[in-house]
């Protein structure tokens, strides 16, 4: 098992590698510093430098992250050209500079700009000396630098559909949860309340004891306790959902003119819908014993995973999930104590389900008037 987790563990983190990250870097740091080199700048280099600290993870970011450098180049030629014309071209001086500099940028803002214009700033004290040459020399490093990695960022991937594609495998993960759920209600080797017949009352749905376990929500070492014990593992949907969430948002990035809004905030209500399905998982394993009042609600979870899916505005299983509230109040009340807890945890669970109902419901009505 622990072989199983380091393997996942290090697959995951090869996932996170980006090959055309370090393709894009690689090329366009190349190629500022040759066109720099044919310009005859002096210190072209530091283009190279420039375009590699300008690629980011999206388009927007990009964009966003060279215009606050523009703002701190400018900021940075007016420290150093008021520090080293009045004190000298010597190391104290520019370490006053990047005390100055460095402070004015977090103050303002655009951090972002600090290495790459601590290190244009280095020219003019190698050179000493800050005249119109220079500047134009620096101002085009910079020009160079920044205008390669902004063109070749351009490049992006487009994952929508791979996001597509894996936004239905999250929807049937969590349907196979909800049927699991609705298994663990059903099947219990105890039964709480003897000598009653659940045909009188309510008419029980078959279960197939051959049916297979999930591999995501079964405990695999102990297959035997399928229905003695069925336990509900969140750990790989959290990863899954969280990749595709961060896949959503670095879409959306790349995105300069279409709203990509819709899909992150669709994929956070699901976060948000799998919270309370870790709620009603823990309560259900409260209950270790089959009662009668399990039975309409096991059905009604079974009738919310058949009807699980990304347009279903939800109006109709509320209006169902009422039906049912009025079914239970035709129950006789609990008789003993562990009944009563039992039972009250049956409510509890009911009142969660209709908060996984409304969570969506919300959306779709958000979705209706706009809001996405």
């Amino acid at each position: 098992m622990t072989t199983i987790r380091i393997f996942k563990k290090s697959k995951l983190q090869l996932n996170k590698l980006k090959p055309l990250y370090f393709m894009k870097a690689g090329i366009g740091s190349a190629v500022a510093i040759i066109v720099a080199e044919s310009l005859g700048l002096l210190f072209s280099t530091s283009a190279g430098i420039i375009t590699l600290l300008t690629i980011y993870d999206t388009k927007k970011e990009t964009l966003l992250v060279a215009a606050k450098r523009l703002v701190a180049f400018i900021l940075a030629i007016s420290i150093s050209y008021i520090l080293f014309n009045t004190l000298g071209y010597n190391p104290w001086v520019y370490g006053i500079f990047i005390v100055l500099f460095v402070g004015l940028s977090y103050l303002f803002n655009i951090k972002d700009g600090i290495a790459m214009n601590a290190v244009l700033m280095t020219h003019f004290l190698v050179e000493e000396r800050i005249d119109w040459p220079l500047l134009v020399n620096e101002l085009t490093i910079l020009g160079i630098g920044m205008g390669i990695g902004i063109i070749i960022n351009m490049i992006m991937p487009n994952y929508k559909k791979q996001i597509r594609i894996k936004q239905e495998i999250l929807e049937e993960k969590i349907r196979m949860i909800l049927k699991t759920m609705a298994i663990a209600l059903k099947d219990k080797k105890a039964c709480l309340v003897q000598g009653i017949s659940f045909e009188d009352d309510y008419k029980e749905k078959p279960i197939d004891r051959d049916k297979k376990p999930s591999k995501m929500v079964l405990p695999e070492e102990k297959p035997e306790l399928l229905y003695e014990q069925i336990i509900i593992d969140f750990r790989d949907l959290d990863l899954f959902l969280e990749e595709l969430i961060k896949k959503a948002y670095e879409d959306a990035g790349n995105n300069l003119l279409s709203n990509t809004r819709y899909l992150i905030s669709y994929l956070e209500m699901r976060s948000h819908q799998i919270e309370v399905l870790k709620k009603i998982s823990l309560l259900i394993t409260d209950i270790p014993v089959l009662l009668k009042q399990s039975m309409p609600l096991a059905d009604f979870i079974e009738e919310i995973a058949e009807n699980f899916h990304e347009t279903n505005n939800v109006k109709g299983l509320l209006e169902d999930l009422k039906k049912l509230y009025d079914h239970y109040k035709k129950y006789k009340l609990p008789v003993t104590r562990e009944e009563f807890e039992y039972r009250a945890t049956l409510f509890e669970i009911l009142k969660e389900l209709e908060y996984f109902l409304k969570i969506k419901r919300k959306f779709m009505l958000e979705m209706a008037r706009g809001g996405y």
